[in-house]
């Protein structure tokens, strides 16, 4: 590993003039909000590893569907340290700005970060999360010389068949599905590879996100790009191999089988693969594996019926009835290990905040009441179905319940430059 880091660490020429002002890049400092010299309406978020002494280091950049660049970077920056990868945030991108916007942005931000730090395109792998992955996925490849991606709770179809793409698809992201089935039909393309984890819809956790890590810097190997490091490998195939047998005593053959899978993608003509080829034939010859196969088949079958029960009943049923569904819901996500209701609930906090939203363009205020309890109730730690309440109350002016929901929203997490911007709820 010592090996690795000397060799990606990243020194920049430590000298970034923002906002008219000279400021010294320091490693192991995360800088939040750096405005880019040739437009100061744009800024990001920047992290450079510790220990850092090479200019021609690997570079993450970030799409994050709230614009929240300092997010992912805060998140793992431990890992920057641990690989030697610089992390940077675009705070340029997020959800409802049109792809055309976002790509002139990210194209402006791209030319700045190249000539102030000396980055090489080559060098470089866009990562988003829900619909910053869509993002980063318009983003590769147009003609910037970016040939990887991560995506993760969302996905769309890659413009560039030579971009190298890496997913992250929790089991409990109400996207599950529609991941699973892009990666069904990416299934010939030796350039994909999914990673199915344990989470919810959100950035994925930094033990799950450190295959991001290794994914790079082997397949940056594996395309002679950078050169072979055999203690790295090795080190990789020990860590997936006790991954594999761990998930194999705990009977969790499904989830053995896909790491066979992965470790095969990541590790193929940089160190012999055998010991994952064997187990995958074991697997897949056990009936047990069959029966957990089966058993997964039978949870999306129900999925899809009951996401279109929901769709139905959305407007048809009455809070009661709402009350009682989500109550069942919660409580049978405590003990479900396939992960199916809490990707019910998630389907139903987009379905009140896309209906919510249109409800709001409609000024519908008593379909408001109904949807915005469903999404309240199924999704309440989400800020922004606090901050839509709130709207909803300042909409039949009751300043007192806005001004309740409002702080709700405030200590979830809201933007609060969201709320001076709102023309409802700027003066409470």
């Amino acid at each position: 590993m010592k090996k690795i880091l000397i060799f990606y660490c990243l020194t920049f020429l430590l000298l970034l003039q923002a906002c008219s002002q000279q400021q010294k890049i320091e490693s192991g400092k995360v800088y939040n909000h750096l405005t880019l010299k040739n437009d100061t309406s744009l800024s990001y978020a920047i992290y450079v590893p510790v220990n850092s002494e090479r200019k021609d280091s690997l570079v993450f950049i970030f799409f994050d569907p709230h614009g929240n660049g300092e997010l992912p970077v805060m998140m793992y920056k431990n890992l920057a340290d641990k690989y030697g990868i610089t992390l940077i945030g675009n705070i340029n991108s997020s959800n409802g700005t049109d792809f055309n916007t976002i790509s002139s942005n990210f194209s402006t931000l791209l030319n700045e970060l190249k000539s102030s730090y000396s980055i090489a395109g080559k060098n470089i792998a866009l990562w988003g999360f829900s619909g910053g992955a869509k993002a980063a996925i318009y983003n590769t490849g147009l003609n910037n010389n970016i040939a990887y991606c991560i995506y993760g709770g969302s996905v769309m179809n890659v413009q560039n068949n030579n971009t190298e793409l890496l997913g992250f698809n929790g089991k409990q992201d109400m996207n599950y599905t529609d991941l699973l089935a892009f990666a069904s039909q990416q299934q010939n393309n030796p350039k994909h590879f999914q990673i199915e984890f344990n989470g919810k819809h959100a950035w994925p956790d930094t033990t799950t996100a450190e295959d991001a890590f290794r994914w790079l810097i082997l397949k940056k190997m594996q395309k002679k790009e950078i050169p072979m490091d055999r203690i790295f490998a090795t080190k990789c195939f020990g860590y997936y191999k006790k991954q594999t047998d761990k998930l194999m005593q705990a009977g969790q053959l499904t989830d053995a089988y896909q790491t066979c899978n992965k470790s095969i993608h990541f590790l193929q003509t940089l160190t012999a693969t055998t010991y994952f080829t064997k187990q995958k034939d074991f697997i897949s010859g056990n009936p047990i594996f069959k029966k957990q196969v089966q058993e997964l088949q039978a949870t999306f079958i129900k999925e899809s019926q009951l996401k279109t029960q929901y769709q139905t009943n959305f407007f048809s049923k009455d809070t009661l009835y709402w009350k009682k569904e989500i109550e069942q819901l919660w409580s049978a996500s405590k003990t479900d290990p396939t992960g199916i209701y809490n990707r019910l609930l998630g389907f139903l906090s987009l379905a009140g905040y896309t209906y919510a939203n249109q409800a709001f363009q409609a000024n519908d205020i008593k379909a408001l009441e109904l949807i915005l309890y469903i999404y309240q109730h199924s999704d309440p730690y989400n800020p922004e179905q606090a901050f839509m309440r709130a709207r909803g109350y300042a909409l039949k002016d009751d300043k007192e319940k806005a001004k309740t929901a409002l702080d709700e929203s405030i200590k979830l997490g809201i933007n609060k430059s969201r709320i001076t911007n709102d023309i409802l709820l700027k003066d409470l």
